[in-house]
């Protein structure tokens, strides 16, 4: 019936995870497959995926589930979804029987892609899960909020501060004390402060007891070419 309604992806609650015969139909339709964890074990979570892979599906996204209908936060145990892509390297995703949409947040700074969260035209209406779930305004929030954490977390590889126009505010030697060509250097010569002009501070124990090439007065920045090594 839902192959005959195009529908363009399968979710296996977790209900149904051991029932190896339907996913594996499922997953012979090379869609996309979402799995909840709910109430599955570790062994039928890997028997499921393991019979995506048979049958050459290997668009599986993973869902952390709680099933607790509304889950309290204590129980959302939401760091098990980096130990889900650790362990079984697919996708993973959050569905969200929590209150609000706190978890739906953090679940994003975790690594899920996927969100599902119970939807209600209008709190008014009741029924057994309106207690948790969001209507059109408060869904539009949730969502707002979550396309900012994901740009807030950004790239996760560290780059290179060297062109950022802001290191010329951090430290650099400076001369605070007049001295002659020849003389030693020693900490009352030298102060640290900005900006970003000479040798860094790393650089203060190993300068200390050289020479200097040249006159240096008072607020010059030290450069390298001034000393004698």
């Amino acid at each position: 019936l839902l192959e005959s309604l195009s529908c363009p992806m399968y979710k296996i609650a977790s209900f149904e995870i051991t029932d190896l015969e339907l996913i594996a139909l499922v997953a012979q339709t090379h869609k996309p497959i979402i799995l909840s964890s709910g109430i599955a074990t570790q062994e039928e979570i890997s028997e499921a995926i393991q019979t995506c892979y048979k049958w050459g599906n290997s668009d599986i996204t993973l869902l952390k589930c709680t099933s607790a209908y509304p889950t309290p936060l204590e129980q959302a145990n939401l760091a098990c979804i980096k130990t889900f892509t650790q362990k079984w390297g697919v996708k993973v995703g959050l569905s969200d029987h929590t209150q609000g949409f706190l978890a739906a947040v953090i679940a994003t700074t975790l690594g899920a892609s996927m969100i599902e969260k119970h939807f209600i035209l209008d709190h008014c209406i009741g029924g057994v899960d309106s207690e948790f779930s969001l209507d059109s305004q408060e869904f539009a929030t949730m969502i707002e909020w979550i396309k900012k954490t994901s740009k807030a977390l950004g790239d996760p590889s560290y780059t290179n501060p060297t062109k950022n126009p802001n290191r010329f505010f951090s430290r650099s030697l400076f001369i605070q004390k007049p001295i002659k060509k020849g003389e030693i250097l020693t900490p009352q010569h030298l102060c640290i402060k900005r900006p970003n002009i000479g040798l860094p501070p790393k650089d203060y124990p190993k300068i200390l007891g050289k020479r200097v090439n040249k006159d240096l007065e008072f607020g010059d920045a030290l450069l390298k070419e001034d000393i004698d090594f």
